[in-house]
């Protein structure tokens, strides 16, 4: 296939298209450069021709498109159309769209396009499913802007907890949270609820501790959480289930203590209950700060999942990252990782900070330890086993069921050819299948499947962080093609054994992959609310010797990017 042919493949206004009919438009397009804050058309501009984005990255903006001001409505990039719903419509642009970084397109004029159009009929179906999709996260993003009527019933041992909580609840979150006053109705505390509800408002609205209130509840509000802390209590919930009054969504379930749970035993194994955080009783009928946080950023929607990416030695600008969230205060609720990225969340989930996952990284990775892991022979490298070593020593030989906080481990499955994020066994042996890059290990082999780097496929695991639960996520992006000319200030160290290095076939193979990722890279980070893509001098993926170089990059990208995660969450304790 032609190159511009192979671009149009990749985009999906053009799909379903046969490769002959592909390489006939690509002959009909203009290649087209655009310099960073050029504009491809302005608000009022005529709808006269569309694009093709074949490299960069273009933002769609609303209002005041012109001076370069206005909401970012969409960001496009390799594969992304601009332009086309103007000209089939045949009105003035809307908004603008501006090259952010250096971009290439494909441009094809007005009246061609709706020549096109009509003579393939496929194009429009496939923009009206464009359009559909669009639509669908406009109403998504619609949806989030409303806010949530969210009633909380205690138990008596766990009375004292309400006040705590709803002060840590309204903490937690910059947009608006109230609850109403205790003394209004049931029927009146919905009302009143839906109604600032509507407005964008997180509502707190109490119910009895009693299977009657909360089944009548849990009809009218969004959620119902029930905290209970004593056998009794906890086997009284039981009775919501057997008087079968309970539908949708289950009601969520907070145990004060073991004793607590210890009685969930004897709940159906159908209960529409779902206990969502077991929590230790701290003096009287109070949690921990660690607890009350979690359920704070629960109620308001915060909890934070951070998703970190494949990079090599590049791994240390986690650490950056990392050390920013912990000084601002935000704690991780969920974490993922893809190769670097895996060992680095793995230390992460086992309860480490910035400086301790530092530490280690250090003394796991030293110079002749790297040189030894990835010593050169004829089928690969040879440092398996040492890298095993390495990682058995570093987890302690324990498993996911020892993380504080739920991990994914992303890796791939040779056998089914898709993404195989890992979530239970030995954290070493998820490590080792997460750390098998080709070309340098061999799969790693786990119940009669294949694994191998989750960078082949999901470079930053962005999505799984989001299926753990996570309702805020950052995400880390190590491949970005956003690179320096030279390392900012003095000069970087230079590489310890210089003679062992560039150039090589190992280096070259694994730089030709860096490149081969960087579309994947960018569009996975990209499902994040926040994604911080650190910009890194001159380097490639073992350079362990620029650690304090990569750790700075990272905390230069994170604190760029902190203002936006504080309008989304706030640090609670």
């Amino acid at each position: 296939m032609a190159v511009d042919q192979i671009e149009l493949a990749h985009s999906p206004l053009f799909a379903g298209l046969s490769a002959a009919r592909l390489s006939e438009i690509a002959g009909e397009m203009t290649a087209r450069l655009f310099e960073p804050g050029e504009h491809l058309y302005c608000v009022g501009d005529p709808s006269d021709r569309m694009w093709a984005i074949t490299g960069g990255l273009v933002h769609v903006i609303a209002a005041g498109a012109r001076q370069g001001s206005g909401e970012v409505v969409g960001r496009l990039r390799r594969g992304d159309t601009c332009g086309e719903v103007g000209v089939i419509v045949g009105e003035p642009r809307t908004e603008a769209a501006i090259a952010r970084t250096s971009t290439s397109a494909m441009e094809l004029g007005g009246a061609e396009f709706v020549e096109l159009a009509a003579r393939e009929p496929r194009i429009l179906t496939n923009m009206v499913r464009l359009m559909r999709s669009d639509l669908s996260r406009a109403h998504q993003q619609l949806d989030s802007r409303r806010g949530e009527q969210v009633a909380l019933a205690f138990a008596d041992s766990v009375a004292g907890m309400r006040l705590p909580l709803i002060s840590a609840a309204t903490r937690a979150t910059p947009r608006p949270l109230t609850a109403l006053d205790r003394e209004l109705s049931f029927a009146g505390s919905v009302v009143t609820a839906d109604h600032i509800a509507s407005d964008g408002v997180t509502v707190i609205l109490d119910s009895e501790f009693d299977p009657a209130s909360l089944a009548a509840v849990a009809g009218e509000v969004d959620r119902v959480i029930v905290f209970a802390g004593t056998v009794s209590e906890t086997a009284r919930l039981g009775e919501l289930h057997r008087d079968g009054a309970t539908h949708g969504d289950p009601i969520e379930v907070v145990l004060v203590g073991d004793e607590a749970f210890s009685a969930t035993r004897a709940w159906r194994a159908d209960s529409s209950l779902r206990v969502i955080r077991r929590c230790a009783r701290v003096g009287g009928d109070q949690i921990s700060g660690t607890d009350l946080g979690w359920l704070a950023r629960h109620i308001t929607r915060t909890k934070l999942g951070l998703a970190l990416g494949a990079g090599g030695a590049k791994g240390f600008a986690h650490l950056g990252v990392l050390d920013v969230l912990e000084r601002a205060g935000y704690a991780i609720d969920y974490v993922s990782g893809s190769s670097i990225g895996a060992i680095v969340a793995t230390y992460i989930a086992l309860g480490m900070d910035a400086a301790a996952i530092d530490g280690a990284l250090r003394q796991a990775f030293d110079a002749a330890t790297v040189d030894a892991i990835f010593k050169r022979s004829l089928g690969g490298a040879t440092g398996f086993y040492l890298l095993e070593q390495r990682l058995r020593e570093t987890t302690c030989d324990r498993t996911f069921d020892d993380t504080l906080i739920p991990l994914t481990v992303m890796t791939v499955d040779l056998s089914t050819r898709s993404p195989a994020p890992l979530r239970e066994g030995p954290l070493w042996q998820a490590l080792l299948a997460a750390t098998a890059l080709a070309g340098v290990f061999r799969p790693y082999e786990r119940d009669g499947r294949r694994f191998v780097d989750g960078m082949a496929l999901v470079p930053v695991p962005t999505g799984a962080v989001l299926d753990d639960g996570a309702d805020l996520t950052v995400s880390v992006n190590l491949l970005s093609d956003n690179m320096l000319d030279r390392w900012p200030g003095e000069a970087p160290p230079a590489a310890p054994s210089e003679s062992r290095r560039r150039p090589g076939m190992l280096d070259t193979l694994l730089e030709v992959m860096d490149l081969s990722q960087v579309d994947d890279s960018v569009r996975h980070a990209a499902l994040a609310d926040v994604v911080v893509s650190p910009c890194f001098g001159p380097c490639d993926w073992r350079d362990f010797h620029l650690a304090d170089l990569f750790r700075a990059a990272g905390q230069q990208a994170a604190e760029a990017e902190l203002s936006q995660l504080r309008a989304l969450a706030r640090p609670v304790a």
